[in-house]
């Protein structure tokens, strides 16, 4: 395996517009945010966001640690695959597969998350997917957001068609014995999305292992979940669309880990 170490400490690319910018350091707050919450898995997992008005994404460099990313250092990619910032490495091909397949398929997605926590992998296994067990399954969207594929390691033509396939209409992917792939309109509304599919898959691990010891489980019901869910989409705090919460994750990154954005 051929090993290219990038420079980490590169500028703002030349010809990066203001819109560019943003989106760069809103990509690089959730490669950081990922590291504060320890959702990240080594350097195994990839996220993307859209260049405004451009036909191509940003992500990072493959084999980096998500806390090695910066603004600066990420990488533009167009979706003819052309690699615009060579001298900061190269891209997950899953990235770019995948971030180009949705980006070009949905023009109101602006930003891909590829998670794969303990959590998520291990409901990931379970043929009954993500299910009612706490508010965080509400936070979501409910199992209705939710689409399912089974794991493949390359990205075949049959894998992105499938893919696709499972994504129309969703929030979120859950790929069997693997992880998820969370999209939203913003970078706020991925990492939202991705913070609390993984709670929701940590809490469901823990209640199953409490009722394998005895405990009497209690699912929210079908009534309930339509009520909650109802309320919490037209609440002025829980829209599902992170605003609120990615701004209070921004000026943490700010205060704690402001490398993020140069």
């Amino acid at each position: 395996m051929k090993i290219f170490t990038p420079n980490p400490l590169t500028s703002r690319p030349a010809n990066c517009s203001d819109a560019e910018w943003e989106a760069r350091q809103e990509l690089a707050a959730i490669y950081n945010a990922l590291v504060k919450y320890r959702l990240t898995d080594l350097t195994n997992q990839w996220h993307a966001i859209r260049v405004p008005g451009e036909d191509a994404l940003l992500t990072h460099h493959y084999g980096w640690m998500h806390e090695e990313v910066t603004a600066s250092n990420l990488i533009k990619v167009g979706f003819d695959r052309t690699n615009h910032n060579p001298e900061n490495g190269e891209p997950n091909p899953s990235a770019t597969e995948i971030g180009k397949l949705f980006f070009e398929a949905e023009p109101e997605m602006n930003c891909i998350m590829h998670i794969h926590t303990k959590a998520l992998m291990g409901v990931s296994a379970q043929a009954e997917g993500v299910g009612p067990y706490s508010q965080a399954y509400l936070m979501i969207g409910g199992g209705d957001v939710l689409g399912y594929t089974d794991y493949e390691f390359e990205c075949t033509d049959d894998f992105l068609s499938g893919l696709l396939a499972a994504g129309r209409g969703k929030k979120a992917i859950v790929e069997a014995w693997h992880g998820a792939f969370v999209f939203g309109g913003s970078a706020g509304e991925a990492f939202f999305r991705s913070f609390y599919l993984d709670q929701a898959c940590a809490v469901q691990l823990a209640v199953q292992q409490a009722g394998a010891g005895g405990a009497t489980i209690r699912t929210i019901p079908e009534s309930e979940q339509a009520r909650h869910l109802a309320d919490m989409k037209t609440s002025d705090w829980y829209a599902y669309e992170g605003e609120l919460e990615w701004l209070a994750v921004r000026r943490r990154l700010d205060a704690e880990m402001p490398h993020y954005c140069k």
